[in-house]
């Protein structure tokens, strides 16, 4: 069954038969924990909400508004720890803040961490290299080891560890950016590794299609001096800023079914840029001016038009600064909230530490103190039933 065929099979439950379309449409108005029980129901319920067409109708309906989505924020990987985004959404007593703190040693707590079952196998051990490559339609890429990857459903806890990717012959090329995204177009999740030659000014890139299980290599690709690991999902392509050979920043595009870089996306003026967001649906970057202490987020609210971006945030740094009494402090935004919250991440001697702001307010309240031995990941996932093997429901047994 193509993903566009009417549905019009009869579908016999304890209350009668109903034709399947109906039922569907049910179904994909419900949230995703819902589903994983009703799946029990019976095998034609099961079947249902395993299938492709199903799946997407039940991620289109949360990007809509049309079903209850859920997000979280994984910020460590060893051991993964996830707080509630939608909570922190809807938080208006700030000093219910200091609870949250002491979830971190075990107290309860208004906004629960939730510590996720990472996924151990025979080569994947329960604790070591872990680092975050991206994030799509519920399902996180993970490396867990330098050649070894994963993909894996922290809500269904379906899990799969990819081949391992090819060797890279020439010593030359330093490993230096990655992604993980969705081709829309064939139906298909990608994991991109990208490699830089400096001396020879070259770029290769590895690339692994989830519908194949395989890997190919792209070569003599047009070099540019990337300042971001991670690239960033949106609009079937990944995003990544970089640094121009004749000075200044511009955004690094790499279309998903093109497989191909695509032009540079300008910023909004000529100048130095750091950091690279997505807030509802569009680019976000953060601009430091000279000789200021202060952050400013520029919104690129029609993609691809330089004319669109609009500065949106502009937040003074001198009280973080003052109370800390670290002049070696950096600060980063993670993720702008609905209610106009901003989370993030301090790194100062070592330390890392994630603070929620009131920026009409100018306050700013901890929420969580991470051990400098600690490696600090984040990424944003949304509930979904999408599987790491290919369009099943089923969980993969790891073993």
């Amino acid at each position: 069954m193509g993903d566009g065929d009417v549905v019009l099979r009869r579908v016999h439950t304890d209350f009668g038969y109903y034709e399947e379309g109906v039922i569907a449409e049910i179904l994909a108005r419900l949230p995703v924990k819902s589903l994983m029980r009703f799946r029990c129901v019976c095998k034609s319920w099961r079947a249902l909400i395993s299938e492709s067409y199903f799946l997407k109708k039940h991620i289109s309906y949360g990007e809509r508004g049309i079903t209850e989505s859920t997000h979280r924020l994984i910020f460590l990987l060893d051991p993964p720890l996830a707080l509630d985004y939608e909570a922190l959404k809807s938080m208006e007593d700030y000093e219910a803040l200091e609870s949250i703190k002491d979830d971190v040693h075990g107290a309860g707590g208004q906004f629960a961490l939730t510590q996720l079952d990472f996924p151990v196998t025979k080569s994947i051990p329960d604790y070591g290299y872990r680092v975050v490559v991206g994030s799509c339609n519920g399902l996180v890429c993970v490396e867990v080891d330098r050649e070894a990857i994963m993909l894996w459903n922290p809500c269904t806890r379906g899990s799969k560890v990819l081949p391992k990717p090819p060797p890279v012959i020439n010593s030359e090329f330093s490993y230096d950016f990655n992604g993980f995204g969705y081709d829309s177009a064939s139906d298909d999740y990608k994991v991109i590794r990208g490699f830089t030659d400096y001396l020879a000014k070259k770029i290769m890139i590895h690339i692994f299609s989830l519908k194949t299980g395989s890997w190919r290599t792209v070569e003599d690709i047009d070099y540019v001096t990337l300042i971001m690991r991670q690239g960033l999902f949106l609009n079937r392509a990944l995003h990544w800023l970089c640094n121009l050979p004749e000075g200044g920043s511009r955004i690094l595009s790499f279309d998903l079914e093109a497989e191909k870089f695509q032009k540079t996306i300008p910023l909004p003026y000529d100048d130095w840029f750091f950091d690279l967001l997505i807030h509802k649906n569009c680019l976000c970057v953060l601009a430091c001016p000279t000789g200021t202490n202060t952050f400013n987020i520029w919104m690129m609210k029609e993609y691809g038009v330089q004319e669109s971006w609009t500065e949106v945030l502009q937040f003074s740094l001198e009280k973080y600064a003052s109370h800390y009494d670290d002049s070696r402090c950096y600060f980063t935004p993670l993720c702008i909230l609905e209610n106009g919250l901003v989370l993030i991440d301090k790194i100062g001697e070592g330390q890392h530490l994630m603070v929620l702001s009131n920026l009409k307010e100018k306050e700013f309240e901890h929420v969580v103190e991470v051990a400098k031995n600690l490696e600090f990941r984040t990424v944003i996932y949304r509930e979904t039933l999408v599987s790491p093997d290919v369009h099943t429901y089923e969980t993969n047994n790891v073993s």
